[in-house]
């Protein structure tokens, strides 16, 4: 689900909204960081992965 929808690069507000969860660390914890791990996602700004314009897309 959160692959598909991020084809096109997607922030983790717009993730979460999209899934329907409203805590970020859960959601951080159990859904993007197994995601980008895998090497499903990745970031737009490898560099500064805390940075308040990141995005993740598909891989």
């Amino acid at each position: 689900m959160i692959l598909e929808f991020c084809k096109e690069p997607k922030s983790v507000k717009e993730i979460m909204e999209y899934i329907g969860l409203k805590h970020r660390p859960t959601f951080m914890y159990d859904y993007l960081n197994p995601l980008l791990e895998k090497g499903k996602l990745q970031m737009t700004i490898p560099d500064k992965p805390k940075s308040r314009n990141q995005k993740y897309v598909l891989k």
